[in-house]
Parts: structure tokens; C-alpha cells; sequence
């Protein structure tokens, strides 16, 4: 959404503040998209958790009883270990590739502007084809094909970072 908004801000002041200011606009749609969630949605597809309990057709669980099943299964901790490092390459990603574009290739902030936000946009895709490839694998092996899929795809994330890293040219960090 930055690299759409920039030009407009830029207008009327330096590509400093532009970049600055350009990042209220989507602050303010998250904002107001998280208040239509909670007056709009429901909890889950089946209805709202209140009346759910209500009708009996879902159990009482406490929060305690809740965390400790969650806790005690090996698989969680599978998944929690390839979430970290998956989101964790992300963060580092979107926070440092304007820095890196700019300091490597000497690049104008408008130019870092959209080439940061292609990783940004790169992860809307990704992470479909990821749930989906994970789900499939689910359908057919139970949780050992989702663990399968998630493991193949973090080795080829960070394969991924690593010939990024070593990438001398600029055609080819973006690619």
C-alpha cells in the first residue's frame, strides 16, 4: 500500500516524510478493519462461542485444560519451532530490505519503496500455496505430511535467503 500511496504524499512534501507520513493510511485501515471484525464477525463459521455453549454444541474447556493439551502434543512444538523461523525471516525481510536496497544498490527511497514492498506482496501468495500444499499433504498422511510440507518449504525458504544474500546485482536480489 506504501509504494501505491508514496507518489501522492511525495507531492506536497520531502520523500522523507512522505515515507513517514504514508505509513498512517495503512495504520488507519488496519485499525478500522479490526473494529468492523469484532462488531461484524462471528467467532467462529459455526456462531458465536456464547451461543454455541449455550445450544451444547460446544463443550466447556477450561483455559487451563486447553493450554496443557496443546502444550503436552509433540507436533505443537514442531510447528511452533518452523513458525518461528518462518516468521521470523519475514520480519527481518520487510524491516530490512528498504535498508539493504538503498545501502547496496544506491537506490532512491522510491525505488526501495516498491522493491520492499514486493516481499510484502510476495507473502500473500506464499503463504496460499504453502497452506495449501500443507492441507493437501494433511488430507493424505494426517499431521506427518503437514509436518513434511512445512520442513521441505522452510529448507527452501532459507536455500532462498541464503543465494539472496550472496546476490550481486539488483535484477537479481528482486527476482
Amino acid at each position: 500500500m506504501g509504494s501505491l500511496l508514496f507518489p501522492l504524499f511525495k507531492t506536497g512534501m520531502s520523500a522523507e516524510m512522505a515515507w513517514r507520513t504514508v505509513s498512517v493510511v495503512p495504520a488507519i485501515v488496519a485499525f478500522s478493519t479490526g473494529i468492523a471484525v469484532y462488531f461484524i464477525s462471528d467467532d467462529s463459521p459455526k456462531g458465536n462461542y456464547p451461543d454455541l455453549k449455550k445450544h451444547g454444541n460446544m463443550p466447556e474447556v477450561s483455559v487451563a485444560a486447553s493450554f496443557h493439551s496443546g502444550a503436552m502434543n509433540f507436533n505443537t512444538w514442531i510447528l511452533f519451532i518452523q513458525y518461528a523461523c518462518c516468521f521470523g525471516v519475514k520480519l527481518t525481510m520487510n524491516n530490512a530490505a528498504a535498508l539493504y536496497f538503498r545501502e547496496e544498490f544506491n537506490q532512491t527511497t522510491e525505488s526501495v519503496a516498491a522493491i520492499a514492498s514486493i516481499f510484502g506482496w510476495m507473502n500473500l501468495f506464499t503463504r496460499g500455496v504453502g497452506g495449501y500444499a500443507s492441507d493437501k499433504m494433511s488430507a493424505r498422511m494426517g499431521m506427518h505430511g503437514r509436518l513434511i510440507v512445512q520442513t521441505v518449504l522452510l529448507a527452501c525458504k532459507g536455500a532462498m535467503v541464503l543465494i539472496f544474500a550472496n546476490t550481486s546485482n539488483l535484477a537479481g536480489a528482486i527476482v
